[in-house]
């Protein structure tokens, strides 16, 4: 690589020699100096691996730099990456694109007695910060910026997993279900003589409570036929439905009162958005009903054609962008694959079932324990064949080997999603698991 390198005062030297070529007649030099934008070039990762038959190995991909935005804060005076580089890329040797008012120059920050013009096919090392100075056209005024680059020092693809607790009889249960409400997730569970749940001791028990804080307790209020599964958090408390259609509601999911539904005497619940809470209609097969924002009121939703089948799995999520969507999907019987169904609230749409076209080529299979949950902006479907994600809404699924589980033999029978954190059942085990680059 060739360049020129300057001090500081040829720098000047040359900038005011070109001042005094020009009349001041003849132009007028501004004092405006700084950075527009800086784009950074195509970079390279090593990435560590293992292959299928368990042997390491190592190799080299390219990233392209224009997906990690540089942040310009003209204030602080600081140019650095919005979001941190993956783990392994090589930042030895980086180029990139700068566009300014005025000259730019650059110099490593711990030593600022030699400066090198600006050229964009230079290659940097960001193993150490440097100053970018912007030299503006009057010669004189200048504006200096720390420019640097972070890499991340985790994979920003796996999850870290913690045991949050462990409930001793968990794996001989007919039906177990986390919850989670607010930033404490409890586990319901049912037996012979009803239906447990355990959770956090103490009333500000958090997320990160030890396994040895945990304790069952027993549901009062319940009848026999209360189904576990159809639990839900909706409005800061737990709801819950009987076999038979009843409605029950509870504030700390051990005492529970039935509630006197209006319009829709026998209903399963199945999911609960931010602004209602959804069920099935026993009376008539394949109708969903949507509740009040108090729960009490229920009136049928329309939808293109009938549920077939019982609902496998559902949930309920706010996009980014502010929209909520309900999904569903349902089985058939006899038939290898699930129904997918979603609602998109607040319009009249209504609901629109995912069938097996050009554009929808890639269905849930029909197998058990099936959850699905809302997380980092996508939907992750826990199959007993493995993961799946969704990023257009539950269209499409693909497989998503990235995403590792506490152990290989897992397959959650329960899971939730709660802001950054994702919780598994398994076995007797509740794990708690957070996304290296959530939300970034």
């Amino acid at each position: 690589m060739k360049h020129l390198t300057y001090t500081l005062v040829a720098l000047f030297t040359i900038a005011a020699t070109f001042v005094a070529c020009k009349s001041d007649d003849d132009v007028e030099y501004s004092s405006d100096c700084y950075i527009k934008s800086m784009v950074l070039g195509n970079l390279s990762r090593t990435i560590h691996s293992t292959t299928s038959d368990g042997r390491d190995t190592v190799y080299n991909v390219t990233l392209t730099g224009s997906a990690f935005p540089m942040a310009i804060d003209h204030v602080a005076g600081t140019i650095k990456n919005a979001t941190p580089l993956p783990i392994g890329t090589n930042i030895s040797a980086v180029t990139s694109t700068v566009t300014s008012q005025g000259m730019v120059v650059y110099a490593h920050a711990n030593d600022t007695t030699m400066w090198t013009q600006f050229n964009a096919k230079d290659t940097l090392d960001f193993s150490k910060p440097y100053i970018f100075r912007v030299i503006a056209s009057d010669g004189d005024s200048y504006r200096d910026y720390n420019v640097s680059l972070s890499v991340r020092q985790d994979d920003a693809d796996k999850f870290t997993w913690t045991t949050l607790a462990t409930v001793k009889g968990l794996t001989s249960r007919k039906t177990v279900k986390i919850l989670s409400l607010g930033a404490k997730p409890v586990i319901f569970s049912s037996t012979d003589d009803g239906i447990y749940i355990a959770r956090a001791n103490g009333s500000e028990a958090a997320t990160s409570q030890a396994a040895a804080n945990w304790s069952e307790a027993r549901c009062e209020g319940l009848p026999a036929n209360a189904d576990a599964n159809s639990a839900v958090a909706y409005n800061g408390e737990f709801w819950m439905t009987s076999t038979d259609g009843r409605l029950f509601r509870s504030t700390n999911g051990i005492i529970w009162n039935e509630e006197e539904k209006k319009g829709s005497p026998s209903t399963t619940l199945f999911a609960a958005s931010a602004t209602a809470l959804y069920a099935s209609a026993a009376s008539d097969e394949g109708a969903v009903v949507v509740s009040s924002t108090d729960g009490i009121a229920w009136q049928q939703q329309p939808t293109e054609k009938a549920f077939a089948g019982k609902v496998i799995a559902s949930t309920a999520y706010t996009q980014p962008n502010g929209n909520r969507r309900v999904l569903i999907a349902t089985a058939r019987d006899g038939s290898a694959t699930l129904d997918t169904w979603s609602l998109l609230e607040g319009t009249k749409e209504g609901w629109t079932l995912f069938s097996d076209d050009e554009l929808n080529t890639n269905l849930l299979t029909n197998a058990e324990p099936l959850n699905i949950v809302y997380y980092n902006k996508q939907l992750i479907a826990f199959t007993p064949d493995g993961i799946l994600i969704s990023e257009d809404n539950g269209i499409n699924w693909k497989d998503e080997s990235k995403i590792n589980l506490p152990a290989d033999d897992i397959t959650p029978r329960s899971a939730v999603a709660q802001g950054e954190y994702l919780y598994i059942l398994n076995n007797d085990q509740l794990w708690q698991g957070r996304l290296s680059s959530y939300s970034e």
